[in-house]
């Protein structure tokens, strides 16, 4: 039966069998043929199946919804995210979100079948979770999860969706979710030289493979996420007209190929021309994002600021647009803001001239390398005056 709804039409499918001693009926709704087709193929075997052993007795039809209640969380979560590798990439959920699914098959709550869930079992783990992750954490790990049992139609399978309404609403009451804080915390204009004389006596060290401190001042001059400077490309660079392509750009509707055109600072088109190239690698910087960050706040943390994360120099960087007088449209642009309401809260901010930070920091480079040899590492010639052969 066709069926025509607000978000698009559905499909119930009705599988019905009588015999002499057993009958048996059951339906479903599906958002796509396919799928109910395929449920009531299965269905239908299972009951002729049934049916057979009904003969030699067992009269009680047992249902798809009962058969197939009985698995663990992890059971049916496992099946979920091997549904998501057969997606096209557009569709498939993202990587924190399969980290957060993952997290629940190895809960205790994994352990439990459909009908065994309580309340409070759900309630317990999160307040256990409290004690180590923001409000914000775990709603962003029950939302996941919310979405997962949403699609047992799809994964034909049957398991009690436990995360209702009420729930949610009992969770925000107790504070075990919540929305994430806004971080207003900006690095200081010392705090900003000091951590970038800090980063560079690294960086001599072979060993030391990522630029934190030209990082940083990127982060400032662009306003890009730490996800989204891991992602340009030397082929999407456009030198010549100052602008760059950012592919797949954070959008809370459209994950894949949300590709916008940025304009890039002079300041960042310097950083990007004294960055090694590596064969073979497009990315103008290689790195994880998650390995970045988390890098940067262990480094911030032994150098005494620990207050300041990677997002501290995005944060400042879109603070110093508002303070040279750009518009909140111009700003969006830059920052990749969806909602300009993200945007008002540094509507406030003074408009001056904020200080040349990349320029000091080419001073600081060009003393220290005037000063320090690079151990096993080759230099560039930009900051010690040479030419480069």
């Amino acid at each position: 039966m066709k069926r025509k709804r607000r978000k698009g039409t559905v499909y119930t499918y009705q599988v019905t069998v009588r015999q002499q001693h057993f009958s048996a009926r059951e339906s479903l709704t599906f958002p796509d043929k396919a799928s109910g087709r395929a449920w009531a193929k299965q269905v239908e075997k299972d009951m002729l199946e049934q049916a057979e052993k009904a003969e030699q007795g067992q009269s009680k039809y047992e249902s798809a919804k009962s058969r197939t209640g009985d698995i663990k969380l992890k059971d049916y979560l496992a099946r979920y995210r091997e549904k998501q590798k057969s997606l096209p990439e557009d569709q498939r959920i993202s990587k924190r979100d399969i980290y957060a699914i993952e997290f629940w098959e190895r809960s205790r709550l994994g352990e439990k079948h459909s009908n065994e869930i309580l309340d409070s079992d759900l309630i317990d783990l999160l307040d256990e979770r409290i004690q180590t992750v923001a409000p914000a954490t775990n709603h962003l790990y029950v939302s996941v999860l919310r979405r997962a049992i949403d699609w047992q139609k799809r994964l034909r399978l049957y398991f009690r969706k436990f995360i209702t309404d009420e729930v949610m609403k009992e969770l925000w009451k107790m504070k075990l979710i919540g929305k994430s804080k806004e971080d207003d915390t900006r690095p200081t204009e010392d705090q900003v030289y000091l951590l970038y004389e800090r980063f560079l006596s690294g960086y001599q060290f072979a060993q030391a493979k990522i630029p934190h401190h030209h990082l940083m001042l990127f982060s400032i001059y662009s306003t890009f996420r730490e996800g989204e400077i891991c992602r340009i490309r030397h082929s999407d660079l456009d030198i010549e007209n100052g602008f760059i392509i950012i592919r797949d750009r954070k959008d809370p509707k459209k994950k894949y190929g949300n590709h916008h055109k940025v304009p890039l600072s002079k300041e960042c088109l310097e950083i990007i021309s004294i960055q090694p190239k590596i064969d073979g690698e497009d990315r103008i910087f290689p790195y994880v994002p998650n390995t970045l960050s988390t890098v940067f706040s262990t480094k911030t943390r032994l150098l005494g600021c620990p207050e300041l994360r990677f997002h501290s120099f995005r944060h400042d960087g879109i603070s110093r647009l508002f303070e040279q007088k750009m518009s909140i449209p111009e700003v969006a642009i830059r920052s990749g803001h969806k909602t300009w309401d993200n945007l008002r809260r540094y509507t406030h901010l003074i408009h001056k001239n904020p200080p040349d930070l990349w320029s000091r920091c080419k001073e600081i480079e060009s003393e220290f390398w005037s000063e320090h040899e690079p151990k096993g590492r080759m230099t560039k010639a930009i900051y010690r005056g040479e030419e480069e052969s």
